[in-house]
This record gives C-alpha cells, structure tokens and sequence, in this order.
C-alpha cells in the first residue's frame, strides 16, 4: 500500500506558560544524569542557609546566566514545536517558521541536594549521582 500525503498549509498561535525551567548550572556534573534524577519538588525549597552546606565540599554555579538562558531557551523552543506540531495534527508536519514572544522572564538560584560519586571497578571508574531527597540513582555502569 502506497502512502498519500497531502499538505496544507497552516497557521495559528500556540500560548505555553513555563515556570521554573531548571537548568544545569554545573560543568562538572554530568547532565543525561542529573535530567534523570528528576522531578525536583520545587515546592518544598527553602530559602538558603550556610548551615545546609555547613561541613560538605558544594560547587557553585560554574554556568553563566546568560549561557543558562540559552539553554532553558532551548528546551523551551523544542516544548513550543512539539506544542505548534500538535496543533497543526496529523501524521506529519513541516514547521516552516514559528515566532515567539517571551514576557516575565526572572531567574532564580537554587541548590538541589545531588550527590556526587566514584568508584573504581577492574580498572575503570564509574560515576553515579544521587538526588538528595528520593535517593533516585543514576549513573554509568
């Protein structure tokens, strides 16, 4: 069976609303890991105090806001296509142009518990990162 496809051109508008896109602000940490320590409960973070830290090695932010920025735009620009592909429908889509407009924009910096660790195995070492408050693990194997 042959496959038709028949296109038709499309426009419209898609509104999307982000609220704390959280964006790796650590070089040293390694990302495809740290993504799948989430969902973060943002909803219990407390203001800062020096005694969280009080006593353990933390690294601060080793990303600069405007780099940070870029990339929350990033992930935001491919939730907006995936939006504008949805609501185009159908099978397949060509997305040709999309505008976007960003109002609001603030910036918070905020410290998630990870945990960072090493060991060493027949020779190799291997990373893992553990999110502080599930105990969700990830890392190489």
């Amino acid at each position: 069976r042959e496959q038709k496809i028949r296109w038709r051109p499309k426009s419209g508008r898609v509104a999307r609303f982000f609220d704390d896109v959280l964006v790796l602000a650590s070089k040293s940490l390694p990302k495809k890991y740290t993504q799948a320590l989430e969902p973060w409960d943002l909803a219990a973070l407390e203001p800062y105090r020096p005694e969280y830290l009080a006593g353990y090695r933390a690294e601060g932010y080793t990303v600069a806001l405007d780099e940070g920025f870029t990339r929350a735009r990033a992930h935001m620009d491919a939730v907006i296509l995936r939006d504008v592909k949805f609501d185009i429908g159908g099978d397949r889509q060509r997305v040709h142009d999309i505008q976007t407009t960003v109002r609001d924009v603030t910036f918070k910096h905020i410290l998630l518990p990870v945990w960072m660790a090493a060991y060493k195995y027949r020779g190799r070492t291997y990373r893992f990162v553990v999110n502080g408050r599930s105990g969700k693990v990830q890392g190489e194997r």
